[in-house]
């Protein structure tokens, strides 16, 4: 375990300082026993060591470490024995153990991995108490606090500390940890505790007087975050939450308005309110010149306005008169800036703020408004026509299409036509590979009129000689719009215009004949435009030459192109359709994800990665993909604790809440969820499932069937391919992935069934609607769960309606197997989708119980799921034995012999689960030599997909020799796939 070498890492560096050379010496090898993960021998030298000494803290904190990892998963007995050394620590030498920091940090943390958290808080906080004058204590007492995210003991320690030391630092510590507590605006206490950080700043600021500017930049965004929560727990408004707070306040909140002085805010009578004293704080001198040094400072500063200010308090027109100024005289050319002018002269025009995330339709607006408007709109003409930067700053015009599709969507009088300022922008700044992106939102508000008339300026644009970068790039922007804007083409439309754009791509390729290997051709996208063409013929077709004719493509792109990583996930994602799984996981590695990647892009290979778990002995599959993105959310958000820590230490205090909210978001990930599952279905299809991966996916399955819709946070990527289909179609990810996406009710519904079979007593059997993420696979699949688990459960005399109930299954699947084998528009993955989906059923992890001098003894092996919930719902029924039973069947090797032992009941139920898993075993047994059949079908499919792909030809480096390798490294690929499935089939319905 990672984390356990480097807490005894770190253990033995501090003890180098404070132990005597002979006490360093006797500690060292059983530091070195443990970072070997030699737990035995680690414990034998703290036996020998704490004989001779019984109370010396390092060895018993040693001790407590090397229990943690003496038994996988940890047992009940390593359980109480850590229990006894934090005991034993407590009493010897009259708790000696809890005055060492760094020992009191090895007890807690063992206290913690084996499930006793409170009593680890209960130990710190005894230790804090027994020594308030050990300032090193509660230094680590706090951070400990924040490593588990117990703010309110975080809170609490810091307070005390900044009484009892008397360091300012520990203030705000204090007050930081209180935002941390209320920052989501939903905390029961939050305006109780905001009371307390007022009283804080108040009395730390009365010490000052006279004191008009904060001496730090962390002073006043600490201030500031106050204020701001304050007005946001105000019951006198309740504006939109910033984007790092998670809720609104409730209407029962009481109001926060008490007087509060402070350097930027002198005492008035009468007291101002919450949202008066946040807008005069951010008007201050002291804020004028904090945002000039801090552009943060100045965008929280934009937002306050925004949210809280109004016309009559002329909050919106100060804004805009600092925005204007900052474009007319100081040439800022920040979108921020243009986008918060225009906003703020609409919400002058409104009387309201608008959301930025699109505004609606609203009432007349006002004379004072649409004069500003006006002034808006002559300034950013006059910068883009005569400002210097004007030939490459895209802002000004794009700030013109700004102000023009304001007053479209809200139906005031418009100024400019929206269609000529598209066509200006698209002539100036159309060779830019951003116009396509730049131009989308301002397009989508055209009336089907101004789109016919902008159709003709961008065919105009496509219809050049492809001689320069400049004059590719507009074209290619042109073909985007286009096609984006046009209505969706039958197959063979599709099919000309791909073969169109391959043209273009081949003509325009010797652009960046001369251009180094890292970078991109300018061609580029002129294939994959092919490409999703090609994908479009496919899905109106359903003939898989169109996506074979894609990839061909692709292959010869990232020859010239390595890193254009847009083909590269479209290639990965129909290889992956193809059943060309190892070529699309070889694509995949060349991104050398890492770190935080693996939670925005693992979902290229995960995504029901479990239909590929099996693969050919010498070939690399997606499990170990799995098992690397798995590791890294265990080692990402203990680094994320770190960080989060070390902003307090290092005293970063404006980044604190965004650690802290990284933290959060990536031990809430909805990809961790998704991944967990896929990894325990692999992890049955592969037999790999052992007793530790077991009972932590038990847990875990728990935690996600409760889960409600917005407890997770998805941060998958799916910008990383552009859709440059028709908008009146499905985008580029829909067409070109394995089946709907998942999303939290298909985690929450996976969990669900998972857990019926791995905790068939307490998983719960409450009916819920199979959410339409799921495959028609996966819907059969949570069906069967459901009756599997009423089987299980059942008594005598209703077992057999149950049983035959779940075993219609597997029949059923021999029937849709067959079915999707014969029918040749479907994708390779469907058939292996619910060939996976059936074994995975069938297959999983058979837990074997000897019981030896009265231990259990685990042994796993790869078997049947609706065995996994036989043996555990035999294990259940074992326990429900009398003590004196148990143990004394030694000669049992299996859960079911162990049953059938002693009570008569219990041996009829075993038998029947034995009858239950034999008929399942028979019935899904049939789609194994199918299964070999069709693999071997795929192997003749190499001359059809070169005689398909033979349109190709026509271009000199897409010869026969090159198609016919192609073909060959696809066939072989999808082959390889089917008959490792295959396979593993027979081998495990064996008999």
């Amino acid at each position: 375990m990672q984390e356990v070498t480097s807490l005894v890492r770190a253990f033995y560096g501090s003890r180098r300082s404070t132990l005597s050379p002979t006490d360093l010496r006797s500690i060292g090898p059983i530091c070195t026993a443990i970072e070997a993960h030699n737990p035995k021998r680690a414990l034998l030298l703290c036996d020998q060591l704490l004989k001779r000494s019984p109370a010396f803290p390092s060895a018993l904190g040693l001790k407590a470490l090397a229990l943690c990892i003496a038994s996988h998963p940890l047992s009940a007995s390593a359980r109480n024995d850590i229990a006894k050394v934090v005991d034993t620590a407590k009493m010897a030498s009259k708790g000696a153990a809890l005055d060492d920091a760094e020992v009191l940090m090895l007890l807690t943390w063992a206290l913690r991995f084996a499930g006793k958290g409170d009593e680890a808080l209960d130990l710190m906080a005894k230790a804090v108490q027994n020594n308030p004058d050990n300032e090193e204590l509660a230094n680590d007492a706090f951070v400990q606090y924040l490593r588990i995210d117990d703010c309110k003991s975080a809170q609490q320690i810091a307070m005390k500390m900044s009484k009892q030391f008397q360091d300012e630092r520990y203030l705000w510590w204090s007050v930081l940890t209180t935002i941390l507590q209320i920052r989501n605006l939903n905390h029961p206490q939050g305006p109780l505790l905001l009371s307390i950080a007022e009283r804080l700043l108040a009395s730390h600021y009365a010490n000052k007087p006279g004191a008009t500017s904060y001496a730090t930049a962390n002073e006043f965004h600490i201030v500031s975050r106050v204020l701001e929560l304050r007005a946001q727990y105000s019951n006198s408004t309740e504006p939109p939450s910033r984007p790092n707070s998670t809720a609104k306040p409730s209407s029962s909140s009481p109001s926060l308005s008490n007087p509060i002085a402070l350097p930027t805010l002198p005492p008035t009578e009468p007291p101002r309110s919450a949202r008066r004293a946040l807008l005069d704080h951010f008007a201050s001198a002291e804020a004028d010149k904090r945002c000039d040094e801090n552009l943060g400072f100045e965008i929280w500063r934009r937002d306050v306005e925004f949210d809280y200010g109004s016309v009559g308090g002329g909050e919106w027109k100060r804004l805009w008169d600092r925005l204007a100024t900052g474009l007319r005289e100081k040439g800022d050319t920040n979108w921020h800036s243009m986008l918060y002018m225009i906003r703020a002269a609409c919400a002058v025009a409104s009387s309201s703020a608008t959301s930025l995330e699109g505004p609606s339709a609203t009432e007349a607006p006002s004379p004072v408004g649409i004069a500003l408007l006006e002034e808006t709109r002559q300034l950013l003409r006059t910068l883009s026509n005569e400002s210097p930067k004007s030939k490459v700053e895209r802002g000004y015009l794009l700030g013109l299409l700004e102000v023009a599709r304001e007053l479209r969507i809200r139906q005031w009088p418009e100024a400019d036509k929206l269609d000529t300022l598209v066509a200006e922008y698209f002539d100036r700044f159309g060779t830019k590979a951003c116009c396509f992106d730049d131009l989308l939102p301002y397009i989508d508000a055209l009336s089907p009129q101004e789109l016919a008339s902008l159709r003709s300026t961008l065919s105009a644009a496509t219809d050049v000689s492809l001689t320069d970068i400049r004059i590719a790039t507009k074209a290619i922007n042109a073909w985007k719009l286009l096609r984006r804007y046009a209505p969706p083409g039958s197959a063979g439309e599709e099919h000309e215009a791909a073969l169109a754009f391959t043209r273009l791509y081949f003509e325009a390729l010797p652009l960046g004949a001369n251009l180094p290997p890292t970078e991109l051709q300018p061609a580029d996208d002129f294939a994959l435009l092919a490409g999703q063409a090609w994908v479009a013929a496919y899905q109106t077709s359903r003939s898989r030459a169109y996506l074979e004719s894609a990839l061909a493509l692709s292959e010869h792109i990232l020859q010239k192109s390595k890193y254009k990583y847009q083909v590269r996930i479209l290639a990965i994602n129909l290889l992956r359709q193809l059943g060309a799984s190892s070529i699309s996981l070889a694509h995949y590695r060349i991104f050398g994800v890492k770190n935080v990647q693996f939670d925005t892009l693992s979902h290229l290979i995960l995504a029901r990665g479990s239909t590929y778990a099996i693969t050919a002995p010498k070939e690399a599959g997606v499990v170990p993909e799995a098992a690397s993105v798995m590791a890294w959310y265990g080692s990402g958000q203990r680094e994320a604790r770190e960080m989060s820590v070390r902003t307090f230490m290092n005293d970063a205090f404006t980044k604190v809440e965004d650690f802290y909210e990284f933290r959060q978001h990536l031990e809430n990930s909805l990809q961790q969820g998704l991944a967990t599952v896929e990894t325990l279905r692999m992890s049955l299809l592969s037999g790999t499932l052992d007793a530790e991966a077991i009972e932590t996916a038990s847990i875990r399955l728990a935690k996600y069937v409760e889960l409600g819709d917005d407890a997770l946070v998805d941060h998958r990527d799916y910008k990383t391919l552009p859709n440059y289909q028709s908008r009146e179609g499905q985008p580029i990810w829909v067409q070109s992935e394995l089946g709907p996406r998942p999303d939290v009710n298909w985690l929450r519904i996976l969990a669900s069934a998972y857990r019926r079979f791995l905790q068939p007593s307490s998983a719960d059997m409450q009916g819920s609607n199979v959410p339409t993420s799921c495959t028609e696979m996966e819907q059969r699949f949570v069906a069967f769960s459901r009756d599997a688990h009423l089987a299980l459960i059942a008594d005598l005399e209703g077992a057999g309606e149950r049983e035959q109930a779940a075993l219609a299954f597997f029949r059923d699947q021999v029937d849709k197997f067959a079915t999707l084998t014969d029918d040749d528009t479907m994708l390779q993955w469907d058939v292996l989708h619910c060939a996976a989906v059936s074994l995975e059923v069938r297959l999983s992890t058979a837990l074997e119980l000897r019981l030896r001098q009265r231990t259990e003894d685990y042994r796993f092996q790869a078997f049947v799921l609706l065995e996994v919930g036989i043996d555990r719902r035999s294990e259940e029924m074992i326990l429900q034995k009398t003590p004196e039973q148990v143990g004394l069947c030694h000669h049992a090797t299996t859960l079911l012999e162990e049953l059938t032992c002693h009570l008569p009941a219990q041996s009829k139920h075993a038998k029947r689960l034995r009858a239950f898993r034999n008929a399942a075993r028979d019935a899904v047994k049939p789609i194994g030599p199918k299964l070999t059949a069709y693999g071997k079908r795929v192997a003749k499919e190499r001359a059809k997909i070169v005689a398909a792909l033979a349109h190709l030809q026509q271009f000199e480096p897409l010869d026969e020799n090159r198609l016919t390798n192609f073909a060959h490294a696809l066939v072989d690929s999808r082959k390889s796939s089917a008959d490792a499935l295959g396979l593993a089939f027979s081998r495990k319905t064996a008999k």
